[in-house]
């Protein structure tokens, strides 16, 4: 399996960051799996122009539930402890659809309640950035 993830993270296009996300599984006997996957999908996006790489990882993330919703909130732990993530993130979710900013609006929000020490400010700061859902 490293070998194939080596593969697209030195080869992949940003395209291929959604059927990633859908390959991932919060049941799967080997967890360190989706560590990788996770790792070579953030690779990717940033060897292939990040914003898009996580425009492509947003279109992923409602690919991911309900079989992968540990990994999903993962994923977004991840962007928001990397600095240089939070804003080209930002943007992304801003051209997406409504429906996808509204169910990662709710994983953000299920990540505060769980880590309010922790991620509180940073959620507040992602959502009020993003463009009102109409």
């Amino acid at each position: 399996m490293r070998d194939i993830l080596n593969e697209l993270a030195f080869n992949g296009r940003n395209t291929i960051i959604p059927d990633l996300c859908l390959v991932m599984h919060d049941d799967i006997v080997e967890p360190y799996i989706n560590d990788d996957i996770i790792e070579t999908i953030f690779y990717i996006a940033e060897r292939n122009g990040l914003e898009d790489g996580l425009y492509e990882l947003v279109r992923g993330i409602p690919k991911m539930l309900p079989d992968a919703e540990f990994c999903a909130k993962r994923i977004h732990k991840t962007l928001m402890n990397s600095e240089g993530l939070i804003i080209p993130y930002i943007h992304a979710l801003n051209k997406t659809d409504e429906s996808i900013k509204q169910l990662i609006i709710d994983i953000l929000h299920e990540i505060k309640e769980e880590q309010p020490d922790r991620f509180s400010e940073k959620v507040k700061m992602i959502v009020e950035q993003l463009e009102p859902i109409k």
